[in-house]
């Protein structure tokens, strides 16, 4: 049957925490998934659905902590790099876990000892903004989200390619590290990995998807939704 193409099936799942999904496909054979995008990858998209759903304070907040675990992200290269050793970003980092104040000062001064130079981080307008929606209770309107997403966007993606370039092995290192964790919490004896392309995209290397905005994401997330027929917030 020359031309002939199978159809695809997708499936709606759960974002998962352990990056690790079971399906079934449509002749009932099951298969398990690993996830290769870092966390702080799928939450900035978990934040760009929300606003799409009309979750704008849920998006804050998703934004919110893609930042702050692109931050641990970062470190955790930045000492890899320097002592060659897992084990003490592990110990190191078990003393900060709990305080994003302490994550954020260990990220600026490793930050500074390699590239010398303060990074650039959210301007105080939109750190008072995330803190009132935070700890304060704000419901931000649509377009304070989109605002905030993309001063976050600003601050996270220079950073991610310019130590995607200057890091490489690191960050190889650490998507494998990722990918056996992740298998080592399944008893799966088959398992593939998938990558998906997030707005925030360690392995998506064309420019014009890195310069991309968040609202020209946003415009394209909503195309895949038709596309997939679940419709449009």
């Amino acid at each position: 049957m020359a031309g002939w193409v199978a159809p695809l099936n997708f499936q709606r799942v759960e974002v998962r925490d352990d990056s690790c999904y079971e399906v079934t496909c449509v002749q009932g054979h099951k298969s398990t998934i690993l996830l290769q995008e870092q966390k702080f990858e799928v939450l900035f998209d978990i934040g760009a659905n929300a606003i799409i759903d009309g979750y704008y304070r849920d998006a804050v907040s998703s934004f919110t902590s893609s930042m702050e675990r692109f931050f641990e992200f970062a470190t955790h290269v930045f000492i890899l790099r320097d002592t060659k050793s897992e084990e003490v970003f592990t110990e190191c980092w078990k003393l900060v876990s709990s305080q994003s104040e302490r994550q954020l000062g260990s990220f600026i001064f490793q930050w500074a000892s390699h590239y010398g130079e303060k990074p650039q981080l959210l301007d105080r307008g939109s750190t008072e903004f995330r803190n009132e929606v935070i700890h304060k209770g704000k419901i931000p309107l649509k377009e304070e989200a989109e605002k905030y997403g993309q001063s976050v966007l600003d601050v996270v993606r220079p950073k991610l390619l310019r130590i995607r370039n200057d890091f490489s092995e690191e960050i190889i290192n650490l998507t494998l590290d990722h990918l056996s964790r992740v298998k080592s919490k399944t008893s799966a004896s088959l398992v593939t990995t998938m990558s998906i392309p997030t707005i925030i995209s360690i392995n998506i290397e064309e420019p014009s998807f890195q310069q991309r905005s968040l609202a020209e994401h946003l415009s394209e997330l909503r195309e895949q939704r038709k596309r997939l027929g679940e419709g449009n917030a």
